[in-house]
């Protein structure tokens, strides 16, 4: 093993994000970013990476697209898992689909090297809009719910019915909130980059997480059912204010970093082995959006 080998394998094994970026390739017409995922990737359903990281990524692809207007936002994130993600080399890519000046789409793609072939694991797709002065007006239709500090309970299902390399890179806290359908209300943190060396944007980091409202709405046990999302919408009705993180709170990093995100998900299961979970988002100033994602039911075993 060379010693450029050797510092990659130990940037995985030891890593301080979840990606480490590897240049670029370009093959035939397109150009890509090239990522070598760390162990914060791993998922608990079995060899291959939990939905958040890619997610995140995808995410990042689309926000660094440079739209032709100043001024616009992400409204709607849709990510689509088309296969399980493995912890080999990845490729990316994003490009605007539909240009506009109020309204525009991006949409980005991530490869992996499958069986000799670069394929498409995951796609992405946002609906970027202008923003304009509508305080006066602004409302939410989410409750509040108890802020990070105040959520201390003994047991937090995210992280103590769940394990993995993804699960030990986040922090979490959890207390419930009767109001919300009685689902348990989760803010997690994830402290780590998405690459390496780059600082997250709010909606990146609330991508980091919003793919464990699975977990945290779950009413099956994983060690029994098997209730793999095949996908991950959400809708932000607006751009979240993440505050520092513990670890940060003295330095003079943007202060999305590290931030505390809010979940209050509730799992529903139809009769027929299909599923989805049904997700609110929030900040520490109150709700930011919704989330969605279907789910693949079956036993394990």
């Amino acid at each position: 093993m060379t010693t450029t080998e050797d510092s990659l394998a130990q940037a995985i094994e030891n890593p301080e994000a979840y990606f480490i970026p590897l240049g670029t390739v370009t093959e035939g017409d397109f150009g890509y970013e090239r990522f070598m995922p760390t162990r914060f990737t791993y998922g608990a359903w079995g060899p291959f990476q939990h939905g958040a990281p890619p997610s995140a990524l995808l995410t990042r692809m689309l926000e660094r697209r440079r739209l032709e207007s100043e001024g616009m936002r992400i409204t709607r994130i849709a990510v689509d898992l088309l296969s399980a993600v493995p912890y080999t080399e990845l490729r990316a890519r994003s490009w605007v689909s539909r240009p506009g000046r109020q309204i525009a789409k991006v949409e980005a793609e991530l490869l992996a090297d499958v069986k000799g072939a670069w394929r498409s694991v995951a796609t992405a797709s946002a609906w970027m809009m202008a923003t304009a002065d509508t305080r006066d007006i602004e409302r939410a239709f989410d409750k509040q719910v108890p802020g990070p500090e105040e959520c201390s309970a003994e047991y937090i299902p995210l992280t103590d019915d769940w394990s993995g390399g993804y699960i030990d890179s986040i922090e979490a806290r959890a207390g419930a909130t009767e109001e919300l359908a009685e689902t348990q209300i989760h803010w997690v943190r994830a402290t780590y980059p998405i690459v390496l060396g780059e600082e997250p944007t709010a909606v990146e980091r609330v991508m980091q997480v919003a793919d464990t409202a699975n977990g945290i709405g779950a009413t099956l046990s994983p060690h029994q059912w098997a209730f793999m999302n095949t996908d991950l919408v959400v809708h932000l009705h607006r751009l979240p204010q993440l505050g520092p993180s513990e670890q940060s709170a003295e330095s003079e990093l943007q202060p999305e970093v590290g931030g505390w995100v809010g979940i209050a998900a509730r799992g529903s299961i139809g009769p027929d082995g299909i599923g989805m979970t049904a997700g609110e988002l929030y900040d520490v100033h109150g709700p930011i959006g919704r989330s969605m994602q279907t789910l693949l039911v079956r036993p394990q075993g």
